[in-house]
C-alpha cells in the first residue's frame, strides 16, 4: 500500500464515528422487583418499579418511576402507588411523590386514601403519609403527618381530623367485601 492510501484509509475509519458509543445511565428499565425485607423475618415490603436510575457519586440513590408497593404490617395489608420515588441507601430511607395511593385493609376493615408524599425507613417501624386523606369505617379522617407505625399504633403528631362520610361513599367501602382479603 500507498502511503497515500493509507493516510487515506486512516482518516477515512477515524471519521466513521464520533468515538465509542456513549454508555446508558446507570439503572434498569422495564419491570424491576424489590424486595424490602424485614429483620423480624416478617413478610417483605415488595416494591415494583418500571424503571430505575441510579444517581450520586457513590451510585447510592436509586430514582424510581411509576412505583407499586405493597406494604405489609401488623393490621396493614396496603397496596400504594406513586408516580416517582427516591431510595437512598446511606440513610435506608424510601421517598414516594405524590400522588400516592393508598387500598387496601387497615384493622380488617376496608381502606382508601391520598397522601402528598410517603416515606418508610429500611427499619420498616412505619410509613409516614403527608397530608393524608382516608377513608376507613365510614369515617373521612385526614392529618398533615401520619405515622402507621408497625406496632399497630396510629400517630398523628400535628393532631387529626374525622368526619363521616358522606352517604354515596360510604356505599363504596360498604359494598367491598368484608373482610377484605387482597391477593399474596
Amino acid at each position: 500500500m500507498r502511503p497515500t492510501t493509507l493516510f487515506a484509509l486512516f482518516f477515512f475509519l477515524a471519521g466513521c464515528g464520533d468515538g465509542p458509543p456513549e454508555l446508558p445511565p446507570p439503572g434498569a428499565a422495564g419491570t424491576v422487583v424489590i424486595n424490602v425485607w424485614e429483620p423480624d423475618g416478617s413478610p417483605p415490603t415488595v416494591l415494583v418499579a418500571e424503571r430505575i436510575r441510579q444517581e450520586g457519586a457513590r451510585f447510592d440513590r436509586m430514582v424510581l418511576e411509576r412505583v407499586r408497593a405493597r406494604v405489609v404490617q401488623p393490621d396493614l395489608d396496603c397496596a400504594v402507588t406513586s408516580p416517582t420515588g427516591t431510595w437512598t441507601t446511606a440513610r435506608g430511607l424510601l421517598t414516594l411523590d405524590g400522588p400516592v395511593r393508598l387500598a387496601g385493609t387497615w384493622q380488617n376493615s376496608p381502606v382508601l386514601g391520598s397522601a402528598s408524599a410517603a416515606s418508610m425507613s429500611r427499619d420498616g417501624q412505619a410509613l409516614v403519609l403527608e397530608n393524608l386523606e382516608m377513608w376507613h369505617r365510614g369515617q373521612r379522617v385526614t392529618a398533615e403527618v401520619v405515622e402507621l407505625r408497625r406496632d399497630r399504633s396510629l400517630m398523628a403528631p400535628k393532631g387529626m381530623d374525622s368526619s363521616p362520610l358522606p352517604p354515596e361513599l360510604a356505599a363504596v367501602l360498604a359494598a367491598l367485601p368484608d373482610p377484605l382479603i387482597l391477593p399474596r
